[in-house]
């Protein structure tokens, strides 16, 4: 009888011991992994997402966009989205810099977007 509790105990023990390498060697491998990621992604540059943005958006296609900083630019793209939205076409829109302000030192609050020809209401 004393054998078996031996037994059961040092199984147990036997059994938590690899059970523990077996953690720590997952824990390794995920950071590891983390690790290869982080290289992967590289550095996040704002600046840069911000320039594709307003690049894939075509922005800087629209009227009035010249010497305006592109955060600029695309923060009131995003405040008049319905401007965009209602507007015939991207040929109709165009970048307004408020009176006596310096396009390239426009803030976000200086510059709206306006369309010329806007699309029919919809009848609901």
């Amino acid at each position: 009888m004393t054998i078996a509790i031996v037994l059961t105990v040092v199984a147990f023990l036997v059994v938590g011991v690899m059970l523990s390498r077996q953690t720590s060697r997952t824990k390794k491998s995920a950071i590891a992994d983390l690790e290869a990621e982080k290289e992967n992604v590289g550095a996040f540059d704002i600046f840069a997402l911000v320039e594709s943005e307003v690049t894939e958006l075509g922005l800087l296609e629209i009227e009035g966009s010249t010497d305006v900083p592109h955060g600029v630019l695309l923060k009131t793209w995003s405040d008049h989205s319905n401007i965009a939205e209602s507007c015939v076409d991207h040929a109709h829109l165009r970048f307004v810099v408020a009176q006596g302000i310096n396009p390239r030192e426009a803030h976000e609050g200086d510059v709206t977007l306006e369309c010329s020809a806007t699309k029919p209401a919809q009848e609901s």
